[in-house]
């Protein structure tokens, strides 16, 4: 039994067997399950039935991995790599199946049977080193009941899964969002378009049914992507999530729109820079980064961040002046024009701007805070202490605040390094010294 607390990925076993079932309970029933919307049980995304269908697998899949003592470092590396590389092959014959080609349809369910054999342990796989990452930058605590041992908390747990679709409801006459619901994986096109139409209806919302890259619940859903740093970015992405709900910032999602914009946007830069630091720490063998490089699909020929950037401040002024038809028909041409460059967009509306909003860094957004807390970001020592620093913030005034310390305290530093400076080289001239 003494394998099951090695380092590495046996850190799990021990946390896992504790701590997911009930931290499974507590994260799915006070998180998504708080979106309980009016919608035809075929359409909502039933949270309590995903939670039963896939943590009774976890625990299978730990309990046989335990008893085969893991798997050695340069077997992780493989594994993660070839995932990664069938996951990119998969996407890009996504891309060109019409379902008329039978040999394209045969392939691409092979691809899918060999990705999914891998799957359990490329998720163990970034569980544990993202959890590494996380005690390398002082982000394990103690826990009440387990003195003198040090966690991190909440376990990394994820699933690789489609996530749920997001109905954004915003209102037609401003870019506003007004209600986001969860909509069940695997909702088929037509249906979301009908749940979009019947939203608009009235003529005075704008609706959209987007696809997620992740989504929190406990294991996080997390879509399979064939970019190394992109997939990390999501699993640590929904952790920071988890983190964040044991934190006044994430008791605190739901009172309003400001605080869901401060939550995501901390999310998003924390979750970048961890990414950055996993993949920096555990590099992919040189013939997995050859092949994935060979899949990149074409760069596409317009800049979208500007292109979006300059039409959220195009629709706002529209908006503003009242001339809603004028914006939508502005926001159809732009995603044309996107189209023709190789960024494809199935639908830009003002419900679409409003839910991007949410993630104030983004280019679709035009929230101060995204500039606020990227600077607060370049201040903090780590990604560790930027993510001690805004867990305790319940407004944007709370930031503002905190930025000001922040300023302060660089003062402070910058004026005594000056002094050291001085100091130095008054030394150097007396002495000779440079």
């Amino acid at each position: 039994m003494r394998a099951l607390f090695t380092r590495y990925q046996n850190w799990r076993y021990r946390d896992w067997l504790l701590l997911s079932l009930p931290l499974s309970i507590c994260l799915a029933g006070a998180g998504l399950l708080s979106l309980a919307v009016e919608l035809p049980d075929d359409d909502a995304f039933n949270v309590l039935r995903w939670e039963m269908e896939h943590v009774p697998g976890k625990w299978l899949y730990l309990a046989g991995d335990s008893l085969q003592g893991g798997i050695s470092s340069a077997e992780q590396d493989e594994r993660l790599g070839d995932y990664l590389v069938l996951t990119a092959r998969i996407g890009l014959l996504e891309q060109r199946l019409d379902g008329s080609d039978d040999e394209q349809v045969v392939e691409l369910a092979r691809l899918l049977d060999e990705r999914q054999e891998l799957e359990n342990d490329v998720e163990a796989i970034l569980e544990g080193r993202l959890t590494a990452v996380l005690e390398d930058i002082g982000l394990d605590s103690s826990l009440p009941l387990f003195p003198g041992a040090r966690w991190v908390w909440p376990p990394v747990d994820v699933e690789f899964d489609e996530p749920p679709r997001s109905l954004a409801i915003s209102a037609r006459d401003r870019i506003e969002l007004l209600e986001r619901r969860p909509l069940r994986p695997g909702l088929p096109l037509a249906a979301a378009l009908e749940l979009e139409a019947a939203e608009e209806r009235d003529g005075g919302r704008s609706a959209l049914a987007g696809r997620l890259s992740g989504a929190a619940t406990y294991p996080s859903i997390v879509a399979p992507v064939g970019d190394y740093e992109r997939l990390a970015a999501i699993v640590a992405h929904e952790w920071v999530h988890h983190y964040l709900f044991f934190k006044p910032l994430g008791w605190r999602y739901y009172d309003s729109n400001e605080l869901r914009t401060l939550n995501e946007t901390v999310a998003d830069i924390a979750g970048r820079g961890l990414a950055a630091l996993l993949v920096q720490r555990y590099s992919l063998p040189d013939d997995a980064i050859s092949e994935l490089e060979g899949l990149v699909p074409p760069a596409p020929t317009v800049d979208a961040g500007a292109v979006l950037r300059a039409l959220r401040l195009e629709v706002e002024a529209l908006l503003d002046g009242g001339h809603i038809d004028e914006a939508e028909a502005l926001m159809e041409q732009r995603r044309l024009e996107l189209a023709e460059g190789g960024v494809v967009i199935r639908r830009i509306n003002q419900a679409y701007f409003a839910t991007r909003s949410l993630y104030a860094t983004g280019p679709a957004s035009i929230d101060p805070i995204g500039d606020q807390l990227s600077d607060l970001r370049v201040r903090s020592a780590s990604v560790g202490a930027f993510l001690r620093a805004v867990e305790g913030l319940t407004s944007a005034a709370d930031l503002e605040r905190l930025l000001g310390e922040s300023a302060r305290e660089s003062g402070v530093r910058n004026s005594d390094t000056r002094a050291l400076g001085e100091a130095g080289r008054s030394v150097s001239r007396a002495t000779g010294v440079r």
